[in-house]
């Protein structure tokens, strides 16, 4: 005998018995489902109502960690999908697994058992899940659909390089690759990866720092796609044994958009890489940037100074341009002359003169450096110290009376220091110009809209326990629509910023190492990467294991990463 539904809510301890006893009483006078209704009066989620239901009949909850197939989307109307709130998911063989609100509605699903010829299997889903589903593939599947049926129709050649630059607006490749930008835009990519694979064409975004897969394509297109990009980018179309880099800029619904590409052969054909800057996109100041009120605050101190050097720190994708840009705003006022030598230039500021490095006709950060301090700058900004040269123009600024920004690739706060002086600078102007060090990484911030109350594991809470912290709960993100799924939407700096005291100025001229230095530190107040990420955990901003993926290198305790 099936369990009623109410008392599944009751059990579960979604509801109250008083509340079920209103959803009853409220249903009939009105007729309308008991479901709809608890959820209608705010006693429950959509997200626990379908589990309820799920267990009520029996069947599997829609788990749409998977990647969703865009040519399933293809075997059903839009209109049947919209009207019976039914999504397909994946199949196996004769059989298909279809999302949907309302599992008892058997006149959809022998509608879609005749359409598409499949045995359908129903899994409950909410009307939110299905919406953003169809949302995120049916643009997808169209213009698969498109270019599946001209590739049927017409197979796509081998045509010559010159006619791809007079590709028509409705070629299948024009078409896949306008609706590759505008996907990757609307979901925040800041990477596109275009794979040919042996039987066919893979699309995968980089989102929030991990790449999952978006769609894919007959191989067939490749050729078309990857001509186009070449065109858009200004590339040799011609060339197709060599890498080959360039830049585009494009508008996607009203945002400039700075596209720089990457071209590389394989074994099954050009691969193709696209970075996308949004620059349009609004720059940070140092309130809205994620730091830790106290390195906020550090970082403050150190900018209102007139002269010195302040760095940002850590790996490839750390954030380190971002958190400049913000110090950058900060600074920006009209009794500033503020210049910037960058390569490339990723985001324009109104009021700051920027410069563009330029390698293949030999300005590069040296030369632009020498020629911008003779433009009477207050603040100096050097998007990246490469080389000795450069770093010591960098610290003859910051000697002569100028304020100097720049980045260095290190893993430590503490470590920044020891890699000046192995670069060349001698310690005693390291110590005479270095104001403070800011040393990061980007960990994902747990989406806000599915964001719940977890139990700390055993090894969680090991891990808290080895640096001093308890916590009886964490959180983590369920799992929604709106983060497809990840548990994650956006990102935050985890942060560490030194500030160069007189303690580490007298260490500095004795040859100190990177433990003595973290020593002597910590005794002036430093906090640790470690120790601020705890802290963004602990305040339900992100996850311990982000910690574990972003924050800890191989020299880190093997202990931290026990993984349950």
């Amino acid at each position: 005998m099936r369990r009623r539904l109410g008392d599944i809510l009751v059990e579960r301890g979604v509801i109250t018995q008083e509340q079920l006893t209103q959803a009853l009483q409220r249903q009939l006078e009105t007729g309308v489902p008991l479901g709809k209704l608890v959820i209608d009066m705010g006693f429950a989620r959509a997200e626990q109502m379908a589990s309820a239901l799920a267990e009520q009949l029996g069947l599997p909850r829609a788990d749409w960690s998977a990647p969703i197939n865009p040519e399933l989307a293809l075997l059903i109307p839009a209109e049947i999908m919209r009207e019976g709130r039914v999504f397909p998911m994946r199949s196996e063989g004769s059989r298909l697994t279809l999302a949907m609100v309302d599992p008892l509605d058997i006149f959809t699903i022998d509608t879609v058992r005749s359409i598409t010829g499949m045995y359908v299997e129903p899994v409950v889903a909410t009307a939110d899940e299905i919406e953003a589903a169809y949302d995120r593939v049916f643009s997808l599947s169209s213009a698969a659909q498109d270019v599946v049926a001209e590739i049927e129709e017409e197979p796509v050649e081998e045509e010559p390089p010159e006619a791809a630059a007079d590709a028509p607006a409705d070629s299948p490749g024009v078409k896949v690759v306008n609706l590759i930008l505008l996907q990757a835009v609307h979901d925040r990519a800041s990477d596109v990866h275009i794979e040919p694979r042996e039987k066919g064409l893979v699309v995968r975004f980089r989102v929030d720092g991990v790449l999952r897969e978006e769609m894919r394509l007959p191989k067939a297109i490749h050729p078309d796609v990857t001509l186009r990009l070449k065109v858009m980018a200004g590339l040799d179309i011609t060339e197709r044994r060599r890498p080959q880099d360039g830049r585009m800029k494009i508008t996607v619904e009203e945002q400039a958009i700075d596209v720089r590409i990457s071209v590389l052969p394989t074994i099954y054909g050009e691969k193709t890489v696209l970075r996308i800057l949004d620059k349009g996109a609004a720059i940070l100041d140092l309130d809205e940037s994620g730091l830790l009120p106290a390195s906020k605050k550090a970082l403050e101190q150190i900018l209102g100074l007139p002269t010195g050097l302040i760095l940002v720190t850590g790996p490839t994708g750390s954030g380190k341009t971002t958190t400049q840009y913000a110090m950058l705003n900060r600074l920006n006022t009209v009794t500033r002359n503020i210049i910037t030598v960058e390569d490339p230039v990723e985001y324009r500021i109104d009021g700051i003169n920027q410069v563009q490095v330029n390698p293949k006709i030999g300005v590069d950060f040296a030369s632009n450096l020498r020629s911008v301090l003779r433009q009477d700058p207050d603040v100096v900004m050097v998007g990246e110290i490469r080389d000795k040269e450069t770093a010591e123009i960098a610290v003859r600024a910051a000697l002569t009376g100028h304020l100097v920004l720049s980045t260095l690739h290190t893993n430590s706060a503490c470590g920044t220091l020891t890699r000046l002086i192995d670069m060349g600078i001698e310690p005693y102007l390291v110590s005479a110009t270095l104001l403070g060090v800011v040393n990061q990484r980007l960990a994902r911030r747990i989406c806000p809209a599915c964001k719940e109350e977890t139990a700390p594991t055993v090894s969680e809470e090991s891990f808290l326990d080895k640096y001093g912290y308890q916590a009886t709960k964490l959180w983590r993100g369920r799992g929604c629509p709106q983060c497809k799924q990840s548990g994650y939407r956006g990102r935050v700096p985890i942060e560490e910023v030194l500030i160069i005291t007189r303690s580490l100025r007298r260490v500095l001229n004795n040859d100190p190492t990177e433990i003595d230095l973290l020593q002597v530190a910590k005794e002036d107040g430093f906090r640790t990467l470690e120790e601020n990420g705890i802290e963004k955990v602990l305040a339900g901003i992100t996850t311990i294991p982000e910690l574990w993926r972003t924050v800890y290198s191989l020299d880190a305790d093997e202990e931290l990463f026990v993984h349950e």
